[in-house]
């Protein structure tokens, strides 16, 4: 070997080795020259290509690889010819399975000594998954912005370490401001918070910062322009260098009207949607209170008060619901007026209410409060147009007698409402211990009162009706009365106002009117030759509906009974309670030829001449006047008053519970048709009464009926 054959050498390694470095980049790889042919390319390009490394040199690139007959006119490579500087471009080439790979494309030109471009290298790398991860970020960044966009939220960002605050405009305008209004001072944002609520959000700020909690948010007032306070919803999240937050980021969400709305939902959960006052869940909320605090304190004394409106029933039948439901607003407003500041008063439905008087300094204190809501309720209230008047049976439970539990306390003063209203319109009564015995004895009673009605324990007595003129039994009223299985015979005055409140009357009214009529038809069969006999049945005002005449009329058809033969006996303050309802009912009883009696007359409120309104056969005088009438001339005036109407009216007179002689001489003169008393007989069972039927009559001449004994 000569010394010139070692630069040959030495270029023929130095060629090998470029090679050997070319093709060991594993990404594509070639070298274009001036006429855009492919002087040199490594393998991995020549697999992107799909072609081998011998077909891609010395072949143009636009007619080998795009088979156009001049160069592309975004070509990159050209671009580097023509720029004499490196260029970059991104490419995709779409597979035949229709996948996309995208390539990025990098080309860096080769001078000459000459300073020309005679080459130009073109390096690809695939970033197919960059591209994938590109896109999908973007589509998140775009679902955040229209989601950011949609919630109309206000964003912001805090950077922890210069202590700086970015407000988008979103946020400012949420709070009535401009975009030069707000500066970059954490300030803007905290200084806004309404005062009770800020130490909170700085807290949870806090505690999101330090790491105690994944994630911030907060409910809180912020000021706005205005001077109102708008509730708001922030939240955000840290983004941390080295374990030290450096920056949180958020969005803050105007929640006004979703509190408004809850506020509201809160407030018709605990309160009355009639009246606006507490319900039942509230008062009974501060009662448990009042309960606790009176444990803590011995000297804290307090009151419950239950109270039910008396008659309210005859003004929502009357007047209508809608009337009846200004009242129920009126009475709580003057409820209100009647107590001190502190004081509850709630609406439990229908026409109840509760009373809670805190801080009592006497009992006093609150049978004063108590006298003062009877004088409000006794003045009239104007009900569109039409003046009425109400008021109120009171029942109250005092602390001092220990309660752990609420609805004990709230119970007992339920108990001593229905003793109150027992003793008439407008009462007040204390609970005590005596009262809870008796509500016991009265529940006892009503489900012994369900077991009788399915046991059939009852039994009807007959009293007789006596004609004033002959002496003559013209007829004779079907009274009810208990067998009780352990206590005996219940009189009716103990059972029927429990039949009525629990609805028991209208299936024990039916067997009464039943059992009647069927009596009635055994006495034709036994006393076929006497004047026939009528039959009075008292009839409750719950009975008081529409299906009662088609009970009557098969009643009718069964026992084949003469209708003018059966009486139905209501009473005064049935008919005038339930007027508009009631004057049908009794015309069409009236048009099937039953008789109807009005019983203890003079006891209700009854304007006299609205009694022509009404198809009544006869007027039975209470038992209360006829009882009297022997004493002072006042009553004797008022049972002649009665029975003048009764006659003007074109009416019969029948005077109840004649006990005396000197009573039944005193009706005579007043000429009173019919009488009926102790004074003829007791009410008797159907064994017993059949001795006063076969009689058939009294002797009134010598009054001797008062010393049989039957």
């Amino acid at each position: 070997m000569n010394r010139k054959d070692i630069p040959e050498m030495k270029a023929i390694e130095t060629g090998k080795f470029l090679s050997a470095v070319f093709d060991s980049i594993g990404d594509p790889f070639c070298v274009f020259d001036r006429n855009y042919n492919i002087v040199r390319a490594n393998e991995a390009y020549a697999n992107m290509k799909n072609m081998a490394i011998q077909e891609l040199t010395g072949e143009r690139c636009y007619k080998l690889l795009h088979g156009r007959s001049r160069i592309c006119k975004d070509c990159i490579v050209e671009k580097s010819f023509r720029s004499k500087d490196s260029c970059a471009g991104e490419k995709c080439i779409i597979l035949k399975d229709g996948r996309k790979i995208w390539f990025e494309i990098y080309t860096y030109p080769l001078f000459t000594e000459q300073g020309t471009v005679s080459h130009v290298i073109e390096y690809t790398r695939e970033i197919t998954d960059r591209k994938l991860s590109e896109k999908t970020l973007r589509e998140s960044v775009e679902r955040y912005v229209l989601s950011v966009r949609g919630a109309n939220d206000g964003l912001w960002d805090w950077n922890i370490n210069s202590n700086l605050i970015y407000y988008s405009a979103r946020w400012k305008s949420m709070l009535g401001f401009e975009e030069g209004d707000i500066t970059s001072s954490p300030g803007e944002w905290l200084n806004r918070v309404h005062p009770d609520d800020r130490l909170q959000l700085e807290k949870e700020i806090s505690s999101h910062i330090d790491g105690h909690i994944p994630h911030f948010k907060s409910e809180y007032r912020i000021l706005h322009k205005d001077g109102s306070y708008r509730w708001v919803l922030s939240r955000g999240l840290v983004i941390r260098n080295s374990s030290t937050g450096c920056r949180i980021a958020g969005a803050m969400t105007d929640i006004t009207e979703w509190k408004q709305a809850e506020e509201q939902l809160m407030f018709d959960a605990l309160h009355d949607s009639l009246t606006g006052l507490p319900n039942r869940v509230l008062f009974m909320d501060r009662l448990k209170h009042a309960i606790n605090r009176e444990k803590r304190q011995s000297e804290y004394m307090f009151a419950v008060l239950f109270l039910d409106m008396d008659r309210f029933k005859v003004f929502n039948d009357s007047l209508g619901h809608s009337s009846g439901d200004q009242l129920l607003i009126a009475v709580s407003q003057r409820l209100q007026e009647s107590l001190r500041p502190g004081d509850t008063v709630a609406r439990f439905g229908g026409d109840e209410f509760a009373i809670l008087l805190e801080d009592l300094k006497c009992r006093g204190e609150a049978l004063a409060i108590v006298e003062r809501i009877q004088e409000k309720l006794s003045m009239s209230f104007n009900l569109s147009g039409q003046e009425v008047f109400t008021s109120a049976s009171i029942g109250i439970a005092f602390s001092t007698t220990g309660y752990d539990q609420p609805e004990h306390m709230l119970r007992n003063a339920d108990i001593a409402m229905y003793q109150a209203k027992s003793n008439g319109n407008a009462q007040c009564e204390i609970f005590d211990a005596g009262m809870y015995a008796s509500a016991v004895a009265r529940l006892q009673l009503e489900t012994d009162l369900r077991q009788a009605v399915k046991q059939n324990e009852f039994v009807l007595h007959y009293q007789p009706i006596v004609s004033m003129r002959s002496g003559r039994i013209t007829g004779l009223e079907a009274l009810v009365r208990w067998r009780h299985p352990v206590r005996g015979l219940i009189q009716p005055s103990e059972f029927i106002p429990i039949a009525e409140e629990t609805g028991l009357i209208i299936g024990l009214g039916e067997w009464v009117l039943q059992e009647a009529c069927r009596q009635l038809k055994v006495w034709d069969s036994q006393f076929s030759s006497g004047p026939p006999l009528t039959i009075s049945v008292n009839i409750s005002s719950k009975q008081l509906l529409p299906n009662l005449l088609e009970l009557i009329k098969r009643l009718l058809r069964e026992t084949s009974i003469e209708p003018d033969r059966l009486i139905l006996e209501i009473t005064e303050s049935m008919i005038m309670e339930n007027a508009e309802l009631v004057a049908p009912l009794l015309q069409q009883l009236k048009n099937l030829d039953i008789k109807l009696y009005i019983d203890d007359f003079g006891t209700g409120y009854s304007s006299l001449s609205y009694l022509h309104h009404f198809p009544v056969d006869v007027l039975k005088i209470d038992r209360s006047f006829v009882a009297r009438v022997g004493e002072n001339g006042e009553n004797l005036e008022i049972v002649r008053a009665i029975a003048s109407l009764a006659h003007s009216l074109d009416m019969d007179v029948i005077a109840e519970g004649v006990e005396t002689e000197n009573q039944l001489m005193q009706l005579k003169a007043l000429e009173c048709e019919y009488v009926q008393g102790y004074f003829f007989s007791e009410p008797l069972d159907n064994k017993r009464i059949i001795n006063l039927l076969q009689k058939g009559r009294f002797d009134l001449k010598t009054s001797l009926a008062h010393s049989l004994n039957f």
